[in-house]
C-alpha cells in the first residue's frame, strides 16, 4: 500500500493560496526567546540558542531529565524531559507564552539549578 500523493491535494492548495499574503510577527518571539535566554544563561543552564522555534532545549543538569522536570514542576514551572523526544540529559520548555510568565519562572530555575549542585 502506497502512503502519500503524487500530486498536492486540491484542498491543501486552496489553503496555501488563501495564506500567501499571511505574515507573522517573528519579533513578538524573538523578544521572548531573548528574555528566556538571558534569564537561563545567567542562572548556569547550558544550551544553544534556537533560531527558528518557540522552545529551548537546555542541558538538565542532572542526568536524570525527568526527575529534574519534576524539580521544576515543584515551582510551577512545566517542562517536558528530553528522553521524551530521544534526547536525554536534556528538557524542553516553550517561551510561547506571555512576558510575565517567563520573567516570573527565572527565579524558580535559579532556584532550581542552585538545588541541583
Amino acid at each position: 500500500r502506497i502512503s502519500g500523493f503524487v500530486n498536492a491535494p486540491a484542498l491543501m492548495q486552496r489553503i496555501v493560496a488563501r495564506l500567501q499574503d499571511t505574515t507573522v510577527e517573528v519579533d513578538v518571539y524573538k523578544r521572548k526567546r531573548d528574555l528566556l535566554c538571558a534569564g537561563l544563561g545567567e542562572a548556569g543552564y547550558k544550551f544553544e540558542k534556537p533560531q527558528g522555534a518557540f522552545y529551548l532545549f537546555p542541558q538538565s543538569p542532572i542526568p536524570d531529565d525527568a526527575a529534574f522536570v519534576q524539580m521544576l514542576l515543584k515551582r510551577n514551572i512545566l517542562a517536558v524531559p528530553g528522553s521524551a523526544f530521544g534526547s536525554p540529559g536534556y528538557f524542553r520548555i516553550a517561551y510561547c507564552v506571555d512576558d510575565a510568565t517567563i520573567i516570573n519562572s527565572i527565579a524558580g530555575f535559579a532556584e532550581t539549578i542552585k538545588e541541583c549542585r
